[in-house]
């Protein structure tokens, strides 16, 4: 069965450009063809069932043997990547998925390396992303993060596009995306705020938690020096607390940091930013007192 330019279901095969991506796909899974998009192949799965549940998981297929890279959520707010050969490695919370179709996949004979990109999307109410299990199965996991809102219709949850140029591919896929949902506008098309003509420095990578003054000091000085001043400076030292015992070290830690704030504040008055005033700012991330759940901004 041909869905969609280039991408079909096989004897339970994910086929896509000639190339076999994922086999043992069960009969519930739902591939539907991009229709109104002449961008690239494409085509969007999404899965049958009269289950209902605010979580859920269904199997797409196995992935076995194909090299992949796929990006993943493994903080709250913080995500990673990670590359791999098999569906088992795939973690959970995974938004992004490229997989490298090659020779060892051909159907038809010899073909050229095709790769293939996964993005789960938004249907309704509901939230797609992709994981793996310890049967190498490529899952598509649902929440709506609501106990009561249940049932959902699963025709477009995952959009999948095919290339021989993975770059190209990428770029075409998201804007498909932007097409189909309409709720967001691909980079090309955005204005690019003014603070990107300003150059500045974030001291978190330089000092991470032992931020101290005399260190920022000699930073911007440094900079100074090798002619290129910065318009503005971020203090980040990691965790505050907000809730601060005086005897405690927090409190002492955040006063050390209010007197850095203070001395460079002196410092910018000192040197000479050629292109207007130094602007320093605390950009330290802060949360509960010791002890505490902690939750980032």
């Amino acid at each position: 069965m041909t869905v969609g330019a280039g991408i079909s279901v096989i004897n339970s095969d994910l086929v896509v450009l000639g190339h076999r991506v994922l086999c043992g796909v069960p009969e519930n899974v739902v591939v539907t063809p991009a229709s109104g998009n002449s961008l690239m192949d494409g085509a969007f799965i999404g899965v049958s069932s009269d289950q209902t549940g605010s979580h859920r998981v269904f199997p797409l297929g196995k992935l076995e043997d194909l090299r992949f890279m796929c990006v993943f959520r493994f903080k709250l707010w913080w995500m990673t990547q990670r590359m791999g050969t098999h569906g088992k490695e795939i973690p959970f919370e995974t938004q992004f998925l490229i997989v490298e179709a090659n020779g060892g996949s051909d159907l038809e004979g010899h073909q050229p390396a095709s790769y293939v990109v996964f993005l789960p999307i938004l249907e309704g109410d509901f939230r797609a992303v992709l994981q793996g299990n310890q049967s190498n199965e490529l899952e598509i996991c649902l929440e709506s993060g609501d106990p009561t809102v249940d049932q959902f219709k699963g025709d477009h949850l995952v959009f999948v596009a095919a290339g021989s140029d993975p770059f190209d591919v990428i770029t075409k896929a998201v804007k498909a995306v932007e097409h189909h949902l309409q709720t967001f506008s691909h980079r090309e098309r955005k204005k690019m705020p003014d603070m990107l003509n300003w150059f500045g420095w974030c001291t978190w990578d330089a000092f991470y938690t032992n931020v101290t003054a005399s260190d920022v000091k000699q930073g911007l000085q440094s900079l100074e020096a090798g002619g290129i001043p910065p318009k503005f400076v971020i203090i980040d030292d990691g965790w505050q607390s907000v809730g601060m015992d005086e005897t405690g070290v927090e409190f002492n830690a955040d006063n050390a940091a209010n007197y850095s704030l203070s001395l460079l504040l002196q410092f910018r008055q000192q040197i000479n930013t050629h292109q207007g005033e130094l602007q320093v700012s605390e950009g330290s991330e802060r949360g509960p007192p010791s002890g505490g759940p902690c939750i980032e901004s």
